[in-house]
């Protein structure tokens, strides 16, 4: 990928969904100077989430066509609804800023990792499932998205022992402090 070079870093957040990866990825992107990279998807925005903030809302036409042009750094399919960063989207950012951020699920955090290589730095967020679960209905979830994330959280969470860092989210200041001191090492 063109703009990058050997001191730039990719900070990957990853985590079960209602860990608070994003939360923490945002806050600790504040605290250090960190900009992210905002992820595309063809999934309408629930209640909470604005467009160009949460993710680029767009329609299947148009991700597909942005998949066939070779436009996706990571591109996936999770039940219908496809996720993706665009690689130009990384190298314009890499113009302006050393370190950036993306918030990812595992098989994201994967894909980036194969493309960027030792630029990529994976810290798992996480809870356990109970914690999980009721941050999930108190963002105003359906039931049916809830359990659809429980589903998947033994397989999010085992994706742990891949990554560079993990700290557990019970305590947000604590995660966000403890995240940064990890941050930090690598800028």
């Amino acid at each position: 990928m063109g703009g990058t070079n050997d001191n730039k870093r990719i900070f990957v957040f990853t985590g079960p969904d209602g860990s608070g990866r994003k939360t923490v990825a945002q806050k600790v992107g504040a605290l250090c100077g960190l900009h992210r990279v905002i992820s595309y998807t063809t999934r309408p925005p629930r209640s909470y989430e604005k467009d160009g903030v949460d993710y680029h809302f767009i329609t299947l036409e148009q991700f597909t066509e942005a998949e066939q042009n070779g436009e996706f750094v990571e591109s996936l399919e999770i039940e219908g609804v496809h996720y993706g960063i665009k690689s130009r989207e990384i190298d314009v950012m890499f113009q302006q800023q050393q370190f950036v951020y993306l918030i990812l699920n595992r098989q994201g955090s994967e894909l980036v990792k194969q493309a960027f290589g030792d630029k990529v730095v994976r810290i798992m967020i996480y809870a356990d499932r109970n914690k999980v679960m009721s941050r999930l209905l108190e963002r105003g979830d359906t039931t049916e998205v809830v359990y659809k994330n429980l589903d998947r959280y033994e397989e999010e969470l085992s994706y742990l022992k891949e990554c560079d860092a993990h700290v557990e989210n019970y305590e947000l200041d604590e995660t966000v402090d403890e995240v940064a001191e990890i941050i930090k090492t690598y800028i």
